[in-house]
């Protein structure tokens, strides 16, 4: 949370927000906090580390052959999330589905989008999300993953979940920086009492440019007004934090630290074995001049006591080898990635569904608070862009309902599945609710059969195949055959 800057930001006057230009002219011109300093530095450590850029622990001479070894173990820690996290496709619905597919495109594109967004979240903590109205020949607005390492939060000093602002700092070029501030606009001056979203609440977007060494930063343009409660910026915490307004990553300093004593340790056992695993020969009683070679390679010494031997390694580095498992061990416990997600450590012959929700219970846990905060927000940025788009009043986006249809996180045993289906059939659960927890979507399904039925009475009225029957339920035997429909026993058809 910036605190001093947001206190900056009160102290000149811009408690009002009025006129629209001051807290934007505030921000603009004040320092970069210092804990938001620090955080981007964090979070260009945590890219390092997540692209595999660590330094050797070894020094290597010139000429020397690099005996570092830096296996990348941060890497797998966030892809794994995002796997279990967007394993498969999710489904996004409304009421308005065309517009809501065109805003997040066909189930490739969206599901390459959320995985980009899972990746950010993973690496820096926290999601952010910029909203592009239409424009030109756009059919609806577009939704663009921002690089959290460009974007600063200033938030309520009492109230860090209270957003005030976003300065977004784009990378430098040449000789020019540039800087946009987001702004929220409060005429009432009532945040403290409405909250978040506010309908009588706008937003203003306002350009900034610095050249060279200059220490002002220089407006370019209007002030763009964005006439609606809810930020063209969305932003959310990879995994709840709480009195931040950033969320945890998936790569902690912790984490990063141990892939980094990984790194020496096996580097160092790289470097003994490179030293050392050779047998090296050695001899004693006879001077040089008295060995010699003979042309089939037999050492030949010319000498009464002269010996010859190989110094070999009396230790395979047992202990050694075992040190960098624990640390990846730790590593494990730490991320809440069991090795057996990882490929490692793999329990022998069947299990059982119960064992299996164990052996995964941290990354289940996991997942399941990453539903809820990127739930939250992939349900606030479709409402925002149906808002936006035109779709939806904004007096209804916070009513406004968008069901997603999270898929299983765990594989299934399709046999036992169906079996479980039958049973919870049998005591009364709903067929909606079965299908659902079999990564169905109940109200494809029933189309897809309706579909079907219409087919087949489309046949049958040609005189081709059978009517379609009326569906069992879960548990049942098939039901009697509608009017006019012949019965069929023991693959013969009975009038």
């Amino acid at each position: 949370m910036s605190t001093d800057l947001a206190s900056t930001f009160f102290s000149k006057g811009a408690a009002t927000f009025s006129p629209q230009q001051t807290q934007a002219k505030t921000l603009a011109q004040a320092p970069v906090p210092q804990a938001d300093v620090e955080r981007k530095e964090q979070m260009g450590k945590a890219w390092d580390a997540y692209v595999g850029k660590f330094a050797d622990p070894l020094e290597t001479g010139k000429g020397e052959i690099n005996k570092n070894v830096k296996p990348n173990k941060c890497a797998p820690i966030v892809k794994k999330g995002v796997s279990f996290l967007f394993n498969e496709t999710l489904k996004i619905e409304t009421q308005e589905q065309d517009f809501t597919n065109g805003v997040w495109g066909d189930d490739d594109e969206k599901m390459t989008m959320l995985a980009k967004i899972g990746t950010n979240g993973g690496v820096f903590g926290q999601v952010f999300l910029k909203l592009i109205p239409a424009q030109g020949d756009m059919d609806s607005p577009r939704i663009v993953n921002l690089d959290p390492r460009i974007v600063r939060i200033v938030s309520d000093p009492e109230d860090c979940d209270l957003h005030l602002a976003y300065v977004i700092e784009y990378p430098k070029t040449s000789d020019m920086e540039k800087r946009q501030i987001i702004a929220r606009v409060d005429p009432n001056s009532d945040l403290s009492i409405t909250g978040d979203y506010d309908l009588e609440d706008s937003w203003t977007i306002t350009n900034y440019t610095k050249k060279g060494t200059a220490s002002y930063w220089s407006q370019v343009g209007e002030v763009e007004d964005w006439p609606y409660p809810f930020a063209p910026i969305f932003t959310w915490q990879n995994l709840p934090c709480p009195n931040e307004s950033w969320g945890e990553a998936d790569l902690t300093d912790d984490i990063i630290h141990m892939n980094k004593v990984l790194n020496f340790t096996m580097s160092n056992i790289s470097a003994i074995l490179y030293w050392h695993a050779h047998p090296k020969t050695w001899g004693k009683g006879f001077k040089a001049s008295q060995m010699s070679v003979a042309v089939n390679e037999t050492l030949v010494i010319e000498a009464p006591d002269g010996t010859l031997q190989n110094l070999e390694m009396h230790s395979d580095l047992a202990s050694s080898r075992n040190f960098p498992e624990d640390v990846m061990a730790r590593m494990n416990e730490q991320s809440r990635i069991p090795g057996i997600a990882l490929g490692t450590n793999e329990p022998k012959g069947n299990i059982s569904g119960i064992a299996l929700k164990q052996y995964y219970q941290p990354i289940l846990e996991k997942t399941t608070l990453k539903q809820r905060t990127y739930g939250k927000g992939i349900r606030e940025v479709t409402r925002a862009a149906l808002v936006v788009g035109g779709k939806l009043a904004a007096t209804a986006y916070e009513d406004y309902e968008v069901k997603l249809h999270w898929q299983p996180i765990l594989p299934t045993d399709d046999l036992a599945a169906a079996q479980e289906a039958l049973i919870l059939k049998q005591i009364g659960v709903s067929q909606d609710t079965i299908m659902s927890g079999l990564g169905l979507d109940p109200d494809d399904e029933a189309k897809k059969s309706a579909d079907e039925d219409q087919k087949k009475m489309v046949a049958y009225s040609r005189g081709q195949g059978m009517p379609p029957m009326q569906p069992a339920p879960l548990g049942q035997g098939p039901q009697q055959p509608m009017p006019g429909q012949s019965q069929q026993q023991g693959g013969m058809r009975q009038p």
